[in-house]
């Protein structure tokens, strides 16, 4: 499991992009496990794994931090 934050969300598109510190790793909305569509925003702390995707590595089972404001 790694950690990272939302660095960049598309809400029309339905993507964005997390950074574990090192790099930014793509992700589909669908893919937050505990997920509103309202509340996914940049700067959110969130618990993810990466998988190969089309175009090279994803976050996977993506959940955001509880105690998120």
């Amino acid at each position: 499991m790694f950690e990272g934050k939302i660095v960049r969300f598309n809400k029309q598109r339905g993507f964005g992009f997390i950074n574990d510190g090192e790099d930014d790793i793509f992700f589909f909305a669908d893919s937050i496990l505990n997920r509103d569509d309202f509340y996914i925003q940049d700067g959110l702390d969130v618990h993810f794994e990466i998988a190969p995707g089309y175009k090279g590595p994803q976050a996977v089972n993506i959940t955001i931090n509880e105690g998120v404001a």
